[in-house]
This record gives structure tokens, sequence and C-alpha cells, in this order.
């Protein structure tokens, strides 16, 4: 047996705790089976599910490594011979163990009430539905854990809690998206069918498969962040493939039309967004280090490019990919005559290189933690509030230097863009070449 899993299970499955859990959960399914009313037991367990497995449980996730860290025994275990899926394993299951054997107990009644009103399909999709949920809930508070110990946080107890919270919104994104009763939630309507690359599909098998497959992404994502924190290098491609998973993922749906526009650009569209919002999503997430940027620069130079894919962070390969799909959109939009568009793609790539730069920026002025806040709030300045105070000068046309709009003349918001683009890059190269000198 895992070691690391074997010891959180003698450490959590005493015989008191499961005396009481087993006492606590009979007692609350006969109290509820004897009310009469709209607290039934099927009620009670999908409710306790949550409370046990989802809340209480991303809880135990996210204190998993950070509680070894403040206790100071983590050195001591990333020293051990436990391998990163062993160290995973144990952690994520182990550390949250007494509560899936609490939310076995709620599925087993989920599952007969769902089987008394609506058959046999209606109970296994719940129980896949309910065991996603509390899957990927738990195992983003993990990730989420690890990526605050890379970035030398994860000792307070405020951030503890957000590691939580990122798992407790993760399970919130899996309730309004795949709900297995059907609901409507925000802008998630469900209907029997859906189109996905113009098949239509069964929506309700096609959300429990898209949860069971974004499930064995986040325990890889949770393997790949122990990797790193066991002090081992992770290669390039499993990034590229996840990348490459969500851009065909989300470019099959088309959740908006464009007289303009055909079905490949659309897709398109979708597919270089979503790149986008990764590489925004993961140069926040990851630590900058101006020791890296120095040596990637320098491995670059001497056209070691082999090393050089081997260690780019996340956030740069999701930035080319974006990069790849946007140069694609304007060579289609120019074949295409349709200048505006390609002056726009133009514009919004432009406007994305100028934002990596902030972040890197920040970062390497800030020294220590800080520099993603302050980029942050650059970036709130840039695309919030000198808008809104352009707006109230009515000076409209300031605004295509801060944001992609559509000018007169078109080439406008593109050059200004790329321009403070290449400010920003050039004044974050001087920071990284005089850490260097100083060093």
């Amino acid at each position: 047996m895992n070691p690391e899993f074997q010891r959180n299970v003698w450490l959590e499955l005493t015989p008191l705790r499961l005396i009481v859990l087993s006492a606590v959960l009979a007692l609350a399914f006969f109290a509820a089976a004897l009310s009469g009313g709209w607290i039934s037991p099927g009620w009670t367990a999908r409710a306790l599910f949550l409370a046990i497995v989802v809340v209480w449980g991303t809880h135990n996730a996210a204190r998993s490594v950070v509680g070894e860290i403040r206790d100071r025994t983590w050195d001591g275990q990333r020293l051990s011979s436990l391998g990163a899926a062993t160290m995973v394993w144990g952690k994520l299951f182990g550390s949250t163990v007494f509560n899936w054997v609490g939310g076995a107990v709620c599925l087993v009644v989920i599952a007969a009430d769902a089987f008394d009103a609506q058959g046999i399909a209606a109970a296994c999709a719940e129980v896949v539905y309910y065991i996603a949920m509390g899957l990927i809930a738990q195992a983003t508070s993990l990730s989420a854990s690890l990526i605050g110990a890379r970035r030398r946080q994860g000792r307070t107890s405020l951030e503890m809690f957000l590691y939580q919270v990122a798992g407790l919104a993760a399970a919130g994104a899996v309730a309004a998206i795949a709900d297995p009763t059907g609901s409507s939630i925000g802008m998630f309507p469900r209907t029997a069918t859906l189109m996905w690359w113009n098949l239509e599909l069964p929506t309700g098998t096609f959300l429990l498969v898209s949860l069971a497959v974004f499930a064995g992404w986040i325990l890889t994502g949770c393997y790949r962040q122990m990797r790193l924190e066991l002090k081992l290098t992770n290669g390039p491609f499993v990034w590229l493939g996840f990348l490459a998973f969500m851009m065909v993922y989300a470019a099959g749906f088309t959740p908006f039309t464009a007289p303009a526009l055909d079905d490949i650009t659309l897709r398109l569209m979708m597919a270089g967004g979503v790149a986008a919002a990764l590489a925004y999503i993961a140069i926040f997430l990851e630590p900058k280090s101006r020791v890296q940027l120095r040596w990637l620069a320098t491995e670059f130079g001497h056209f070691r490019f082999g090393a050089v894919l081997s260690h780019l962070q996340c956030w740069m390969m999701s930035y080319l990919v974006a990069l790849a799909v946007a140069v694609a959109l304007m060579v289609r939009f120019g074949l295409l005559a349709m200048a505006p568009e390609l002056a726009a793609t133009g514009a919004v790539l432009g406007f994305l290189t100028r934002d990596m730069a902030i972040v890197v920026l920040m970062n390497i002025l800030a020294r220590r933690r800080g520099g993603d806040f302050l980029a942050l709030a650059v970036l709130v300045l840039a695309y919030g509030l000198m808008p809104s105070i352009l707006t109230g000068l009515h000076y409209y046309g300031g605004q295509a230097l801060l944001l992609p709009f559509r000018t007169d003349p078109l080439w406008m918001s593109p050059a200004a863009a790329w321009i403070e683009a290449a400010a920003f890059w050039a004044i974050a190269a001087t920071q990284i070449s005089l850490g260097e000198k100083k060093a």
C-alpha cells in the first residue's frame, strides 16, 4: 500500500471518529425520514455530501501539504524516496479518506433516492456527478496549495482558506454546468441535446464524460505541481496537450454567430480566446524568476532551442500558441479582405503581449511578494479606470491606446498596442540585465 496513504488512514480513520460519523449520519437520515416534509433522506444525503466531501474535504486537501510546511515536516518528506505520484495519491486521498467514507454512505442514499424516483440511469448519473464534483474540488484545493508553496506562500490561515475557496469555486462551476437534474443556472440552460463540432449529443452524457476528463486533467496538474515541489523538471508536452484539448473542446461550441464570419473563423476565435485566457491565468499563478528568465534568454541567444523548449513556463507556451492562432486569423482576415477584423486581431494580440510584459515587469520590480497584485492593479487601471476617465472627458479616440477598439484609421489601435508592448518588454529586459550586472 502507498505508505503516505497508509499513514493518513491510520491518522484519520480512528474507531472513535468512525463511530461518531456513523451515528451522526444515521440520526440525520432517520430524522429526515420522520420529518415527512421536503427534507427527505435524499435531500439530506446530498446536503451532507456537499458539507462533508466538498466543504470539509477541500479544507483537508488544502492543508495536506500546507500543514506539513507549517509543522516543518515537509522537508523531510520531500527528501524521502516517495515519488510525485505516490505523494499526490497519499496526500489527496489520504488526507480526505475520512470525508470520503462519509461521502460513500451519502452516495448510497443518493443513489437509492434517484433510483426510486427516475431509475438506474439517473442513479448512476448522480453518483458519477457527485464523485466528480468532490474529486475536482479537492484536487483543485491541493493544486492551489502546491502553487502557493512554490511561490513561497501558503503558511497563513488566510492563504489556506483561499486554497479552499479555489476548490469550492471549482465545485460551484461543476454544479452550474453539469447538474444531472437538468436545472438551468445562469448562462448554461440545459436542453436534451447539444451541438458539439456539428454533432448532436445527449447533454447529460456529454457533461458527465466531460467531468471525468476534466477530473483527469486536474489530477495530472496536481502530479506536475508535486513534481516541481520535489525539484523535478516537467517537460512541455503535457501542458501543450492540455492546451490542445481545451482549444479543441471550446472550439466545438459556437455560442455566438456573426453574419460576416464563417464557421472556421469562429472556431479559431474560440480556440485563440482559450489560449489567451490560459496565458493570463498561468502567468499570475506561476513564479516569475529573474534568474530563470535570464537563463532562458541566454540559452535562446546561444540557439539551444531544445533546452529553452523543455524549460518554458506554462504562460509562455500558452502565449506562443495564442500568437500562432492569432497569426492564422490575421492571415485568414487578410485573404478575405476583412480589414477591420484584421486590425482588431492585431490589436488584441498586441495588448496581450503588453499585458504579459506588465506582469513580468511588476514582479521584477517588486522583488518580493506583491508583484502580481501590482500587475493586476495596472491592468485594472488600463482596462477599467482610464477608459472610463477618457469616456467622461469625451475623448473616445484615446481609448484605442488602451483597448482594441475600432478606430479611424484602423491601424491606430494595433500600432498603439505593439508600441506599448515593445516598450514594456524593453524595460523588463533592461531590469533583467541590470540584475545580472549587480550579481
